[in-house]
């Protein structure tokens, strides 16, 4: 009887894959593939850190313990960077609060499991070109119809 009136977990999945993220919100092919890549990352490391397959997995698994520890998985065992970690996350919480909104149930494990934070990092400093360079670039030949249009959207840019 409680196995129809809360989802399982697989069928959480599916419907956010083929009905929420396809028809709900009409997320590229390229965004549900990365997405898709994610969960197949947490699937099997759910596999073999908590001896369970993909069929069996509960909600309730995928609690902030759990995903704290996945994460760091991404970034120590398959060296991830943490835009690539962070990215990832992004991914399941977006599950998350679709679940929360269909499996009641679970509402505490999935507020905390959303409240595992995003990794900062370091952005690197945009370089910039030296005088010469800069006069290299600007002394663009203007012989053909391409050094023209490279000439002026130069100018436009940096004048």
């Amino acid at each position: 009887m409680r196995s129809s009136t809360f989802p399982t977990f697989a069928g959480l999945v599916q419907e956010f894959f083929t009905d929420y993220m396809v028809q709900q919100r009409a997320l590229s092919p390229r965004t549900i593939a990365s997405y898709r890549d994610g969960f197949l990352l947490m699937l099997r490391f759910a596999e073999q850190s908590l001896g369970k397959s993909p069929s069996a997995l509960q909600l309730a698994d995928i609690d902030a313990k759990f995903l704290a520890s996945f994460l760091e998985h991404l970034e120590r065992d398959r060296h991830n960077t943490v835009r690539s970690r962070n990215i990832r996350l992004a991914a399941i919480r977006s599950f998350l609060r679709f679940a929360a909104r269909r499996d009641l149930a679970n509402l505490r494990v999935i507020e905390q499991a959303l409240a595992v934070p995003t990794k900062r990092f370091d952005r690197p400093m945009i370089g910039f070109l030296s005088r010469e360079q800069m006069l290299a670039i600007m002394d663009i030949s203007t012989a053909s119809w391409l050094g023209h249009r490279d000439r002026l959207l130069l100018t436009l840019l940096y004048n």
